[in-house]
């Protein structure tokens, strides 16, 4: 929503989920949402940590099933490490300018640094050409109780599902391409993060339509993910 304002000309910022967790903390009765947000991502997390580390999802040890526990994992993690940036935000840390690029500018540092970094890179990489293949084959339908939908929702899946799951993939393939950008080049200036992939896209040609049009996206892909809530074969 905030960067689709940029779009528009109506005020907001190409921010990442920290910067949106402090929009939503600036005012006082918005809070209590930002502490049920904290709890619901935190369950979320152990969940798919759960899946991933107990299989609980019974993916099984194929290598395909494998495969997909290893995305449940990073989920897991991605989810811990939102859910610790809600928390942050609670007890008055914030966010600060550029967070998430001193964060790699930090890990390229590390000993077998730029590796690390390159491995999440080919994570991201990865996660954007499967939710490719989801949206254009529609695996994600399998997860779903077919059968307990209406016409009309499901209807509504087809639809949302490969428009929200292409936006996600996008946004992850140009995170990814910055990521190894800063690998290769050991350059700790490039933009990372959602809030770079954004403004990226804002600077790019024709910036503002494209910038707009994934956002829609991005929002079409929370409307499924409350579909996928109701109706997942758990």
């Amino acid at each position: 929503m905030l960067a689709i304002g940029v779009a528009t000309g109506a005020g907001g910022s190409t921010t990442g989920p920290q910067g949106a967790f402090d929009r939503i903390a600036s005012r006082g009765w918005t809070r209590a949402f930002l502490v049920l947000l904290c709890i619901g991502l935190t369950a979320y997390a152990v969940w798919r940590l759960a899946q991933a580390l107990f299989d609980r999802g019974d993916m099984g040890h194929d290598i395909p099933g494998l495969f997909r526990r290893s995305i449940q994992l990073v989920q897991g993690l991605a989810y811990g490490a939102l859910a610790y940036g809600a928390a942050k935000t609670l007890v008055g840390a914030g966010s600060q300018p550029g967070g998430a690029r001193r964060a790699a500018a930090g890990i390229l540092g590390w000993p077998a640094g730029r590796e690390l970094v390159g491995l999440v890179a080919t994570v991201l990489a990865v996660t954007a050409a499967v939710l490719v293949y989801w949206a254009v084959s529609r695996r994600f339908e399998e997860s779903l109780r077919l059968p307990e939908m209406s016409r009309a929702a499901r209807r509504f899946t087809t639809v949302t599902g490969p428009i929200g799951l292409g936006s996600l993939a996008v946004v992850s393939a140009i995170v990814s391409w910055f990521l190894f950008k800063a690998a290769v080049e050991f350059d700790p200036r490039s933009p990372v993060g959602i809030g770079g992939a954004l403004a990226t896209l804002g600077a790019s040609p024709y910036g503002p339509a494209l910038l707009g049009v994934v956002a829609a996206g991005l929002i079409v892909f929370c409307v499924f993910d409350l579909v996928q809530a109701v109706y997942h074969d758990a």
